[in-house]
């Protein structure tokens, strides 16, 4: 039978964090048999398939379980998207507690836009199961993760800045006729972005729905987001690549007089960083560390591929 919604869910060594998004996803308001759920199981190396292959014996939702070698997110929605049976498909992460309405005001808003380029922008957010601290406060509404706050509910939003696979869906036909996502990118970042500006210029209209609340269950510290921003900045490069823009930065040779003041200036910033951490944000310390080890990954994919 098919489903009108095909949730969509790409997962990686997290099985703790899956099953409370799973047991959200079967909490529902919608109704049961109007959608299915697709885990694409990155290559995990802990519980998750033994977990997934229990799961399907009695779990009230239609579920499919699928399993690939490990090659980040964005290949793992692609294999999701061409076994989706839902005429729209809602991607979430597997570390997203959905509010038990999510589906239904999805649902509901592509009743009234049913146009095959409209797609809905849920609303993702720290889940209040977790301590949140100042800088995941700041995290959350820097444009390092989300940008939320820049946007009124029911606006259309821009897919290129905005395409937040946390909590988003579209029409599948839409997205197979016209783009998925580019498996070159093998982390969590920027694959996003560039598809969103893909099915842009084939049309992709994005609205945001406050309404569609998922909890993002996933506590961060300043030295996790530092490693993290390493990678974003070796994906930011392929992006930028890709989409043939100018190079973000340039650096010169530096003096050694000149390489101690910035290796001074970069540990004093790190030091305020870990002292606001928990105590209060600090915007202009925050933004310099998290840039400093985006850098980081820029250089190390340019010296990688020279």
């Amino acid at each position: 039978m098919e489903k009108k919604i095909t949730v969509i869910i790409p997962t990686y060594n997290r099985v703790d964090t899956l099953k409370k998004c799973l047991q959200a996803l079967s909490g529902q308001t919608y109704n049961r048999s109007d959608y299915g759920i697709i885990v694409v199981d990155d290559g995990s190396g802990d519980r998750t398939a033994d977990y997934a292959a229990a799961l399907k014996k009695d779990f009230p939702v239609e579920l499919e379980y699928l399993r690939q070698k490990n090659k980040g997110p964005a290949a793992a929605r692609n294999l999701g998207i061409k076994a989706a049976q839902g005429t729209i498909v809602l991607f979430i992460g597997d570390d997203i507690i959905a509010d038990p309405r999510l589906l239904e005001e999805h649902a509901a808003w592509h009743v009234e836009h049913a146009g095959a380029e409209s797609a809905m922008l849920g609303y993702t957010t720290w889940s209040e199961e977790i301590t949140i601290t100042p800088f995941m406060k700041w995290l959350e509404s820097s444009g390092v993760q989300f940008s939320y706050d820049t946007i009124a509910d029911k606006n259309e939003v821009d897919p290129e800045r905005f395409f937040y696979t946390s909590n988003i869906s579209l029409k599948k036909d839409f997205m197979t006729r016209n783009g998925l996502f580019d498996e070159d990118f093998r982390y969590a970042a920027y694959e996003d972005m560039e598809l969103g500006r893909r099915l842009k210029e084939k049309g992709l209209k994005l609205y945001y729905n406050k309404k569609a609340v998922g909890w993002h269950e996933h506590a961060t510290s300043l030295d996790a987001a530092c490693a993290r921003m390493i990678k974003v900045g070796e994906s930011g490069e392929i992006f930028r690549i890709k989409t043939k823009q100018e190079r973000g930065f340039t650096e010169s040779p530096a003096s050694p007089a000149r390489k101690v003041l910035r290796m001074c200036k970069f540990r004093i910033y790190y030091q305020l960083a870990r002292f606001f951490e928990n105590r209060a944000v600090n915007e202009s310390v925050f933004k310099y560390i998290v840039e400093y080890y985006y850098r980081i990954g820029v250089r190390l994919y340019r010296d990688r591929n020279k």
